[in-house]
């Protein structure tokens, strides 16, 4: 585990696309493997990377982020450090369900999801103020500098999205429906004694080619 590790800048990449991203499928901390679509995506996320100064990369412990971040640090010349603290938001009985077929079959579970209610934990699953406090002692191990290094964290969508929450401390809302893309990269930057937002969702090195 990473103890006391200066860095200027978070860079978090989301994993590749899933099978069950294709299918529309919740997988929370379930698991899918990355479809051929999905494997290009990180070869050209890769790419780009290999371009940009990193000086560490962590990673979800969670296959397909595991399996991203293994393919990105090759080509960029990187030990990948998983970390289970980086998984996505545990949905317990909603896994391997579309939203469809979730809302159809756990209507009481959406209304509380739906009424943004930050600690009402998904029956097997987490609250939403559990898994920000999940990764903020991930965060925790690591001081924030003008002078440090750029780290990688490869992650999901929903570790995004609760990041962007948590380093901004914006309101729960704001955050909940950010668009988080296969491979897009969210990048913070530490200035003047706090996080700041670079960028959201950058998918320029797929041309286009996203999940709409």
């Amino acid at each position: 585990m990473p103890t006391e590790v200066s860095v200027s800048r978070l860079l978090i990449a989301r994993h590749g696309e899933t099978e069950a991203n294709a299918a529309g499928r919740y997988m929370g901390h379930s698991d899918s493997p990355l479809t051929p679509r999905g494997l290009g995506q990180v070869n050209r996320l890769a790419e780009r990377l290999a371009k940009t100064s990193v000086d560490a990369l962590y990673a979800s412990d969670l296959p397909r982020a595991a399996q991203t971040a293994q393919m990105i640090g090759d080509r960029c010349g990187l030990s990948v450090r998983l970390d289970e603290r980086l998984r996505e938001r545990d949905i317990g009985i909603l896994q391997g369900l579309t939203d469809e077929e979730a809302r159809a079959e756990h209507p009481d579970v959406f209304r509380q999801l739906d009424s943004l209610s930050i600690d009402y934990a998904i029956p097997g699953g987490e609250s939403a103020s559990v898994f920000r406090a999940r990764l903020a002692g991930f965060l925790a191990d690591f001081t924030p500098s003008e002078d440090g290094g750029p780290v990688l964290l490869v992650a999901h969508g929903g570790v995004a999205r609760c990041l962007l929450w948590h380093l901004l401390d914006i309101p729960y809302r704001a955050s909940r429906w950010a668009r988080s893309d296969n491979t897009s990269v969210t990048a913070f930057a530490w200035k003047h004694g706090a996080w700041a937002l670079e960028r959201w969702n950058d998918a320029a090195h797929l041309d286009g080619d996203l999940i709409d």
